[in-house]
């Protein structure tokens, strides 16, 4: 413990001193960063692969994505356009995009891909200035092993350590916390780099979609890498109209992972087996109707009160519910505020309509992109970035420095306090009156899809409706005449 304290102490200390700040430092670390893991290659595949029991290349995936992680934020890194930055206030130049490291940051990995879930934050860190802790427990992880042997022999003592679960309220106070493994809502979310592992992801497949693209691309994700990413679809929709050629889709797809069941063994863990109970308790009350084996599973929904309508899947099932369309998918679904990730299968306009209205932290239109399949779930309190889950800026602060004079507009506010001749109250106000600009918006040739709608139900009002009522009008009242004729006679 007190070799641990010490540790921090000197990590604290490199940052009141700001040696992470210089450029050539930072690239250093990278590169030292990087070499240390080429070399370990063989040994880190190996300890991957004992430790998710997944295929070799879902192995080789995670490695690869880790590797161009590292490769990324090392070209972020411009000497020369940082340099400039630097020194442009002795220019007469503005530097308004200063950044600078948050300071100390905190690791807290996940245990899916851990390998990627540590190397991309750490890599952002360095890249962005910081000091780094990273916590790893006591456990039987390869992964872990391996890291403990190559990364404090690659970084600087002075900038990184390994370290237990941080409890000390007073280190966590100054640093930012990467937290993969908090369990809070999407709402709870604070400035820390937390990923929600509860807040779910759900696909929804139009009748306009391409089925054989979709099912292939949500059977892959929801399968991929023990079933266990927190991208992968939690729940699909699919429009009632098209519900059977899809669940046969997806049947086929499932097919081939099934067909790898021999070859990948079963994913152990809490919130998997709790997936695997709520499948079977939906069996048993003959809410579902499953295809599959014990561990892989197409779940078709057919009572929406079952729990695995709500529930954050973990594992290889797939629970697939219908709708009767795009309101439907959207508007009668009790859906997280916003979701992890939605993945919307139809044509241009369909996804456009959805991905307007259901509030995503991620929309994919057509495809599951696999890197996300990797690593943890984004930090939603964040600017989502699409490619490697964190950024510099996520762990950077904007520190800007001017020395230009300011722009024309606030030079006359300030001529006017100082009492120059050059400008009047009167003139200022005069400036302060002048109409905004016209916006120039041409006319609107294009409807919504609301507007589509009231000029469809017009024209069919206009075109059949109201002939039809005038001209039943017109026989009552002809029959009324004639009956009052008769009546008079």
């Amino acid at each position: 413990m007190a070799s641990q304290e010490a540790a921090i102490e000197r990590l604290q200390m490199a940052v009141i001193d700001g040696r992470t700040e210089n450029i050539r430092y930072r690239q250093t670390q990278l590169r030292n960063l990087h070499s240390a893991l080429r070399n370990e290659a063989a040994s880190m595949c190996s300890a991957l692969a004992k430790d998710s029991q997944t295929s070799n290349a879902e192995v080789e995936t995670e490695y690869y994505l880790a590797m161009e992680a590292v490769r990324h934020f090392y070209d972020s890194l411009n000497f020369e356009e940082e340099y400039m930055k630097k020194y442009s206030i002795t220019n007469g130049k503005d530097n308004t995009s200063r950044r600078l490291g948050v300071g100390l940051v905190v690791i807290r990995p996940t245990s899916h891909t851990r390998f990627y879930s540590i190397i991309t934050p750490l890599a952002a860190a360095i890249s962005a200035g910081n000091c780094i802790v990273l916590e790893l427990e006591d456990n039987l992880l390869q992964v872990d092993a391996v890291l403990r042997k190559i990364l404090p022999a690659a970084l600087d003592i002075n900038s990184f350590c390994l370290s237990k679960t941080i409890r000390d309220s007073s280190i966590l106070e100054i640093a930012v916390l990467v937290d993969q493994t908090s369990t809070a809502s999407s709402r709870s979310l604070t400035a820390q780099l937390c990923s929600s592992s509860i807040t779910r992801t759900v696909a929804i497949v139009d009748r306009t979609a391409d089925l054989q693209v979709a099912a292939k691309a949500i059977t892959q994700a929801r399968f991929s890498f023990g079933g266990t990413s927190p991208y992968a679809p939690d729940l699909v929709l699919v429009n009632e109209f098209v519900k059977e050629e899809f669940f046969e889709a997806c049947s086929k797809y499932a097919t081939l992972a099934f067909a790898k069941d021999s070859a990948v063994k079963k994913v152990n863990g809490n919130r998997s087996e709790d997936s695997r109970k709520a499948v079977a308790k939906a069996e048993e009350r003959r809410q579902v109707a499953s295809f599959g084996s014990n561990d892989f599973k197409l779940v078709q929904i057919l009572d929406k009160s079952t729990s695995l309508m709500k529930m954050k899947i973990s594992g290889r099932y797939l629970p697939i519910a219908t709708c009767s369309g795009l309101i439907d998918a959207i508007f009668n679904q009790q859906f997280e505020n916003p979701l992890l990730a939605g993945y919307f299968f139809a044509d241009p306009k369909s996804a456009k309509y959805l991905a307007q209205h259901l509030l995503c932290h991620i929309s994919c239109i057509n495809q599951i992109p696999i890197h996300l399949l990797v690593g943890p779930a984004a930090p939603m309190a964040h600017d989502a970035d699409f490619s490697y889950r964190y950024s510099k800026d996520m762990l950077s602060v904007a520190r800007p420095q001017y020395v230009e004079p300011p722009a024309e507009a606030f030079a006359m506010a300030k001529e006017l306090l100082d009492g120059s001749k050059k400008t009047s109250t009167s003139k200022i106000r005069a400036l302060a009156i002048v109409p905004l600009k016209p916006t120039g918006q041409p006319a609107n040739d294009h409807l919504g899809f609301f507007e589509a709608g009231l000029v469809t139900m017009g024209s069919i009002v206009l075109a059949i409706i109201l002939p039809i009522v005038g001209f039943g009008t017109w026989i009552a009242a002809r029959k009324g005449v004639a009956i009052a004729s008769r009546w008079r006679n």
